[in-house]
């Protein structure tokens, strides 16, 4: 390597830069009056939101059992309805059942009564007396009204599922 070409690297005339061996902070990337400020702002929007939300759903509760009280008479008048067109179609049955047995009178056992009452007092039958004639998926639907009418409304996914499928659905 000795050659005509060769040049020893050295330092640079007048030596190298000192060096910082002195601690250094990290930059701040926020001021904490700013933070502070930030937090405090959406704090106090958050307290202001809780409020709406807690005064609309106030409102809100307010307008249902409104409305809910207002329905109570009808909702009433339709589950009885539907209890008597039960008890009717459990008596029809019975008549034509029991229509070739002389004696027997609708309602007794053998003209003696079932159920030994006061007076004019009616007593319904019970739930599962009521559906013994009836497909025992009626008496989930029937009693805990999970059946849907002829019409229901159309719901939010009604658009994203196919024709044949919705048609199955309700």
């Amino acid at each position: 390597m000795s050659g005509k070409d060769f040049k020893q690297e050295m330092p640079p005339p007048g030596g190298y830069r000192t060096f910082n061996s002195s601690r250094t902070y990290a930059k701040q990337l926020f001021r904490p009056g700013l933070v502070t400020g930030i937090i405090a702002g959406c704090t106090l929007y958050g307290i202001y939101q809780s409020h709406m939300i807690r005064k609309h759903s106030i409102t809100e509760k307010f307008e249902d059992v409104d409305i809910q009280n207002a329905m109570q008479p009808f909702l009433t008048a339709e589950r009885d309805r539907e209890w008597l067109r039960v008890l009717k179609k459990n008596r029809d049955l019975e008549n034509e059942i029991m229509k070739d047995v002389p004696g027997w009178k609708t309602g007794t056992w053998y003209g003696e009564p079932v159920y030994f009452t006061l007076g004019d007092k009616w007593w319904d039958p019970s739930i599962i007396e009521a559906y013994a004639h009836s497909d025992p998926s009626d008496m989930n639907t029937e009693t805990f009204w999970s059946h849907h009418a002829e019409y229901t409304a159309p719901k939010f996914y009604d658009k994203y599922l196919p024709k044949w499928l919705l048609d199955y659905m309700w």
